[in-house]
């Protein structure tokens, strides 16, 4: 059975929103409006690829591994656009809400909305668990596979595995708040290397193509 290709549109789609979520996350890409369509974007953009990536990982011999490591993702970027968007909203909504208000109800407003931001804190533990288990997964599954080596395979897999444990550690505060590094932004550093690994495979495969 051969392997699938991986849609070259879908890799470019997948490095732009990726870049924007680094960019975003980082502070080196301005936080207004309009980034908010790709950050949105990523979870779409996220499951579509991982079906993609299931299909190549699959083509061999599928595992129980890589059906789960999907399964898990697959939630996870659900989760994401969930937290995502439930974040911006409160966050945007109560920004308008202080700018229109006095002093006394601008305090007021301040203080409910610290309450109500530990809601999408507890959603970002929650993505982190399936996100985490889903990748250390997946990793794993690329480790022993011939096409991304141990290298990819062991990144992801310790990327994964150590953001787990600082968000479990510090919990129910997320890791910068503790003094701790956020690792988020090392797992879509890997994310990009998978896609450009993807893309490598499948010029290599192409190339292996007798001409007719």
């Amino acid at each position: 059975m051969s392997a699938q290709r991986f849609p070259r549109s879908l890799g470019l789609a997948g490095i732009l929103v990726i870049g924007a979520y680094l960019g975003s996350t980082t502070g080196l890409l301005p936080g207004d409006r309009l980034m908010l369509i790709p950050v949105f974007a990523l979870g779409p953009v996220a499951v579509v690829g991982m079906l993609s990536i299931h299909e190549r990982l699959s083509a061999g011999r599928p595992t129980l591994a890589l059906r789960a490591g999907t399964v898990l993702l697959v939630i996870a970027f659900v989760l994401f656009t969930l937290m995502v968007v439930v974040q911006q909203t409160v966050a945007l909504q109560f920004r308008d809400l202080r700018a229109s208000a006095d002093a006394p109800t601008a305090e007021l407003l301040r203080t409910i909305f610290t309450g109500v931001d530990f809601v999408q804190l507890g959603m970002d533990v929650t993505f982190d668990l399936f996100y985490c288990a889903g990748m250390t997964l997946l990793a794993f599954v690329m480790f022993h596979h011939s096409e991304y080596g141990r290298w990819l395979g062991g990144f992801g897999m310790a990327s994964a595995l150590s953001l787990l444990a600082l968000n479990l550690v510090t919990f129910p505060y997320v890791p910068a708040e503790s003094g701790l590094i956020d690792l988020g932004p090392v797992t879509g550093v890997w994310w990009l290397l998978v896609i450009v690994q993807m893309i490598r495979n499948d010029r290599a495969a192409r190339s292996r193509v007798a001409p007719v």
